[in-house]
C-alpha cells in the first residue's frame, strides 16, 4: 500500500492546489452590474502646466505631480526588478489623478451631486511645489475657502514614503470634509489571468487590513459580480459609501492593491479620526462581456474613508499616512512595521508558512545562494516529517510477510474482484493490517508541504533570481528540462517500489503518476521545481533505506519463526552455536 499512499498523498495535494490556487477568476462571461463612476470635479479656466517632485532613494524613483498631488510614476531601481535595461514601472495609471497612487479626496463618495457646500470644492486641485528635494516634496493648493497641503517624505526604510495631509479651513464658516486616501490600478484581463496548473503572479487583488492585524479581507474581480452587489453587509450604504463600493465591518489600518510579487500599500499613522475601508474592483470591457472583448480590463481600488467632519474656520486638521509601494520582500515589510505584516498571503497554513519563511530567510544568509536555501529547506523538512512515515514504514513491512498469500489470492480469484476484495480484508484483519495507515501519516505532514508550495510561490525573493541554468527561479525553466527530469526521478522512485495490489493497476500508476508530475511542473516556477526534484530524491534515498529495513526485518522474522517451529535447531543453536537453521 506504499504506492497507494503515494498517489492518494500526490493526487490529494494537486486537486488542493488547482482549486486553492491555479482556479483562474473570473470564468465565463461576466455580468458585473455597471458601477456609476463619480463626476470628478476639476479647476475651470485656464490651468497651469503640470510640474513635478522627483523624490530619490537607493530602492525606487517616485515622481509626484501638481495635477492632484499623486504619484505619476515609481520605479524599481534595484537590477534585480530591471527586465533588460528597464526598470520595474508599478503606477498604471498616470494619465488619471483619482486613481493615481496616494490620492486624497475630500468630498465624501455617498455625495453623488456635490451639493452639500463640502470644504473643498474640487476633486483635482492644481498644487503649487513650495519645496522640493531627493528627499522630500511639499505642494500646496488653495482655492478661497480651503488650503490643503501635502508633503511626501522618504524613509531609511526600503519602499516606504510618509505621506502628510493637512487640511485648513480659510473660509468664515464651519463646513464639512470627509477625507479619502488610496491606491488604484489599471490591469488588462490578459495579463492577470491565472496560467494552466500556476498562478499567475500578476493576478491583482485589492485587501483591507484591520486595525488589530486580525481582520483581513481580499477581493477578486470575481468577488464584485452582479450578484454580489446585493449583499448590504457588503456593500453598504452611509455617509461615505454610495453602496458599490465593498466595506469590512472592522476599523481599517491599511488598504492594498496587490499581486503575488507587489503591493501599493497605504496606512493610516495618525489622524484625528480612525478610517474605514473601501475596495472596489470595476470591469471594464465593450459588448456584451468581457470575454467578447480582448482589451478588456479592471480598475482595482482600495482606500481609506474617514466620516465627514465639521471644519471651524480657520482650524486645521492633520493625517499622517504611510505608503508602502514595491516589492513584497519580507525584511523590508517587517521593518516598514507590523501594519503590513499580513500583505503577504501565506494561506490556509500561514502559521506553518511563516516559521517556514523565518527558516528560509535565515538559511539564504546562511548560504546567499536561494536556489541552495530551497535544498537545505527541503532537507529539513524531509528529515523532520520522518517519524511520521514510520508507521507507513512498518506497515509495509507487514504487507511484504503477506505478500505471497495475497498472491495466492490474486491468482485465485483473478475473475471475481469483488470475492478477491473480500479476501484480502479477511487477511488483513486475520493478521492485524491496516493499509490506511500507509496513508495517513502522510496526509498528516501535508500541511506542511502545502506551506512549504505557498511560501515559495509567493516568494519575490526569487524574483528575477538565476540558479544554474534557469534565469529566474519566479518562473518555469524556459528550457523545460528540469520538468522532465523530474518525471524521469519520479518514474524510477516509482519503478523501485515492490508492486502490491492489481499488477494492471500498479503498472498503469507507475506510467501514469511521473506523467502528471512532469505536465504539472511545465508551468511551475522553477523555484518549485528545485524543491521538487530534491524531495524526490530525497524519497528514492528514504525507499531505499525502507527497502533494507524491510528486507533485514521479514529475514529475522523468518529466522526466528524458523527457530521456533524447530525445537532441534534451537538446541543446537545453543550447543555449537555454528549452524543456523
Amino acid at each position: 500500500m506504499e504506492r497507494g499512499s503515494r498517489i492518494l498523498v500526490f493526487l490529494a495535494l494537486f486537486a488542493a492546489l488547482y482549486f486553492l490556487f491555479f482556479k483562474e477568476e473570473g470564468g465565463g462571461a461576466n455580468t458585473q452590474r455597471k458601477i456609476q463612476p463619480p463626476t470628478l470635479k476639476v479647476p475651470v479656466g485656464e490651468r497651469p502646466p503640470a510640474a513635478f517632485c522627483d523624490l530619490w532613494t537607493e530602492k525606487y524613483h517616485a515622481r509626484v505631480t501638481s495635477r492632484g498631488a499623486v504619484l505619476v510614476s515609481h520605479q524599481e531601481l534595484g537590477a534585480k526588478y530591471k527586465k533588460g535595461e528597464e526598470a520595474l514601472e508599478l503606477v498604471t495609471t498616470p494619465d488619471h489623478p483619482n486613481l493615481g497612487p496616494l490620492w486624497t479626496g475630500f468630498r465624501s463618495l455617498a455625495d453623488r451631486t456635490g451639493e452639500k457646500g463640502w470644504l473643498v470644492d474640487n476633486d483635482i486641485q492644481d498644487f503649487k511645489i513650495l519645496e522640493t528635494s531627493a528627499s522630500t516634496c511639499t505642494m500646496v493648493a488653495e482655492d478661497g475657502r480651503s488650503k490643503i497641503e501635502k508633503t511626501f517624505t522618504t524613509a531609511k526604510t526600503p519602499h516606504l514614503l510618509h505621506v502628510t495631509v493637512k487640511v485648513t479651513n480659510l473660509g468664515a464658516e464651519s463646513r464639512p470634509y470627509a477625507l479619502t486616501m488610496g491606491t488604484a490600478s489599471y490591469l488588462l484581463d490578459a495579463d492577470v489571468e491565472s496560467e494552466m496548473f500556476r498562478m499567475n503572479p500578476k493576478m491583482t487583488h485589492v485587501e483591507c487590513l484591520g486595525a488589530d492585524n486580525q481582520d483581513v479581507t481580499r477581493e477578486l474581480p470575481d468577488d464584485f459580480s452582479e450578484s454580489s452587489f446585493d449583499d448590504p453587509e457588503r456593500f453598504r450604504q452611509n455617509s461615505i459609501n454610495p453602496g458599490d463600493w465593498s466595506q469590512p465591518a472592522a476599523p481599517a489600518s491599511v488598504v492594498a492593491v496587490s499581486n503575488a510579487y507587489f503591493t501599493s500599500a497605504v496606512a493610516h499613522d495618525d489622524g484625528p479620526a480612525a478610517p474605514s475601508c473601501l475596495l472596489q474592483i470595476d470591469q471594464r470591457f465593450r459588448g456584451p462581456s468581457k470575454d467578447a472583448d480582448p482589451n478588456s480590463g479592471a480598475i482595482y481600488q482600495a482606500r481609506l474613508a474617514y466620516e465627514p467632519r465639521e471644519l471651524a474656520p480657520g482650524k486645521s486638521d492633520t493625517f499622517h499616512f504611510k505608503a508602502f509601494i514595491g516589492p513584497k520582500e519580507r525584511k523590508a515589510l517587517a521593518a516598514a512595521g507590523e501594519k503590513f505584516d499580513p500583505i503577504i498571503d501565506l494561506g490556509f497554513f500561514s502559521v506553518i508558512a511563516k516559521v517556514l519563511v523565518g527558516y528560509l530567510l535565515w538559511l539564504y544568509d546562511l548560504v546567499p545562494s536561494w536556489g541552495v536555501a530551497i535544498v537545505l529547506l527541503t532537507v529539513t523538512a524531509r528529515i523532520l516529517l520522518f517519524p511520521l512515515t514510520w508507521p507507513s514504514i512498518k506497515n509495509m513491512v507487514h504487507m511484504r510477510e503477506l505478500k505471497p498469500e495475497m498472491d495466492k489470492l490474486n491468482e485465485k480469484y483473478k475473475d471475481d474482484p469483488q470475492a478477491k476484495g473480500l479476501a484480502q480484508m479477511e487477511l488483513w484483519k486475520k493478521h492485524g493490517v491496516n493499509p490506511m495507515k500507509g496513508c495517513l501519516p502522510q496526509l498528516i505532514s501535508m500541511p506542511v508541504w502545502f506551506a512549504l508550495y505557498t511560501t515559495l510561490q509567493t516568494a519575490v525573493e526569487l524574483y528575477n533570481i538565476p540558479f544554474l541554468w534557469f534565469p529566474d527561479l519566479s518562473e518555469p525553466d524556459p528550457f523545460y528540462a528540469l520538468p522532465f527530469i523530474i518525471g524521469a526521478v519520479f518514474f524510477a522512485q516509482q519503478k523501485m517500489m515492490p508492486m502490491q495490489g492489481d499488477p494492471a493497476q500498479q503498472k498503469m500508476m507507475m506510467y501514469f503518476m511521473p506523467g502528471m508530475f512532469t505536465v504539472f511542473m511545465l508551468f511551475l516556477p522553477a523555484g518549485l521545481g528545485v524543491y521538487m526534484f530534491t524531495n524526490s530524491l530525497l524519497g528514492i534515498g528514504q525507499q531505499q533505506l525502507v527497502e533494507l529495513h524491510a528486507k533485514r526485518t521479514l529475514a529475522e522474522r523468518r529466522e526466528k519463526a524458523e527457530v521456533t517451529q524447530t525445537p532441534g535447531i534451537k538446541k543446537k543453536k545453543k550447543t555449537s552455536g555454528t549452524e543456523r537453521g
